[in-house]
């Protein structure tokens, strides 16, 4: 083996995306099918990548899933009712009734951090936050089991913030879970997750709180 190619040879010694010399072959030819072996680890290597933006480009590109279920089974509906009566008190800042509906160790994720059943109710009473209208497009029930159900809803909602009138305009997912406690249904919990598609939202729209 010639100088150069131990001199080569040693500077990538045990690299595996390599080929490894052998004894009898010359600096140039070693030289050679390195080059060879490097260029077909960079195409493939470049041919991943491709396939892997392509893949997520086609996702983030394709149609984002909506809750977009206007009828219901037998079974599902009072859930879809409750839910929408919830948005009614909402709307109405009927804390007193709704305290009739939300657990007391209901707890409700917002945008900012999350709230107990306590601040959420005397945030509504007090009008800190107006939920002034809920455009429901879709709701989709389903049964968790005998106990619990969760309603998943896609809206746009309008609320006036810190007793104003200035009203801000958010597009929302929103999970909503029933249990069943001593024969009556409770909410007992309510997130909000921010939309960046779907309906209520005009293309190249800003919306946010």
């Amino acid at each position: 083996m010639t100088e150069e190619t131990l001199r080569f040879r040693n500077i990538v010694p045990n690299n595996r995306i390599f080929h490894k010399c052998r004894v009898n072959d010359s600096g140039e030819l070693c030289i050679r099918k390195q080059i060879a072996t490097m260029r077909t680890f960079i195409f493939k290597s470049l041919l991943l990548s491709s396939l892997l933006f392509a893949g997520l480009s086609a996702n983030a590109q394709g149609p984002f899933p909506m809750f977009n279920n206007r009828t219901h089974s037998v079974e599902a509906q009072p859930f879809a009712d409750l839910s929408q009566r919830i948005w009614d008190l909402m709307a109405a800042k009927d804390a007193d009734a709704l305290k009739e509906i939300f657990h007391s160790n209901a707890m409700f994720v917002h945008m900012g951090g999350y709230w107990d059943c306590a601040q959420e109710l005397a945030t509504i009473g007090g009008g800190f936050i107006h939920y002034k209208h809920a455009e429901v497009y879709g709701v989709d029930v389903k049964q968790i089991n005998a106990d619990n159900w969760a309603v998943y809803s896609t809206i746009k909602l309008d609320a006036a913030l810190g007793g104003g009138d200035n009203i801000v305009t958010t597009p929302f997912f929103v999970t909503q879970t029933f249990t069943r406690e001593d024969g009556k249904w409770w909410l007992t919990a309510m997130v909000f997750t921010t939309r960046t598609s779907g309906p209520g939202i005009e293309p190249g729209q800003n919306m946010n709180h």
